[in-house]
């Protein structure tokens, strides 16, 4: 059944439960058979699981360590694994994921993975915002980015979409405030001015990938 399929609609989803632990959030799902899936999902200590080969999946830590063979990837840690290659993924400690599963698009090299710990932060634009870029295609681009406390980005128009999961303070917009755990999706042309108060805020953010009317 589908969730959020379409994509000229504006989204917000409160998935702060799962960041104490508390099962799984879909954010989007489209398609028979879960096509194409996004969720938000707590997963307990000792859990094991596979991934199967047959989509891209698209994984951050949130919460945790999540284990690949010997490696361990804490929060903000980010994985990507191509299709072709099933693998198996645990947690010893208990994790929670963003876990993006779809199509695979876009030629790529390979699968990969960034340890939280060892980002290359950058500045952003505007004074207050530090980046670290996690992948870009020919059209997309996935980031984390750190907001100092009052922090405000220009107003800007959405091409091709933006996607925000808030991991930590709270994001705001004209439209509203946004804690950690919330998931907010901006359709193609869609236009906002980001700011952060005291709190400040990270995110993950993704933009250019939705789909474009023709």
């Amino acid at each position: 059944m589908d969730l959020h399929a379409d994509h000229s609609e504006r989204v917000v989803v409160d998935a702060t439960a799962t960041l104490q632990g508390q099962g799984a959030v879909s954010l989007e799902r489209q398609g028979q058979g879960d096509h194409a899936q996004i969720t938000v999902v707590a997963h307990p200590a000792g859990d094991a699981w596979a991934h199967t080969g047959e989509q891209l999946c698209e994984l951050l830590v949130l919460q945790g360590a999540l284990l690949i063979g010997e490696d361990s990837f804490g929060p903000q840690s980010y994985v990507r694994l191509l299709p072709g290659q099933a693998l198996d993924l645990k947690t010893q400690t208990g994790c929670v994921l963003y876990e993006n599963r779809r199509d695979w698009t876009e030629a790529e090299e390979g699968s990969f993975a960034l340890a939280g710990d060892r980002m290359d932060w950058r500045q952003g634009m505007v004074p207050g915002l530090k980046v670290t870029s996690l992948h870009e295609g020919l059209t997309k681009h996935t980031a984390l980015v750190r907001w100092a406390p009052d922090t405000r980005f220009n107003p800007h128009t959405h091409v091709g979409g933006e996607e925000i999961l808030v991991l930590a303070g709270v994001f705001r917009d004209e439209h509203g405030a946004y804690p950690a755990g919330t998931w907010i999706r901006s359709p193609h042309m869609s236009h906002h001015r980001p700011f952060t108060e005291a709190e400040g805020a990270t995110i993950l953010v993704k933009v250019g990938h939705l789909q474009v009317p023709g």
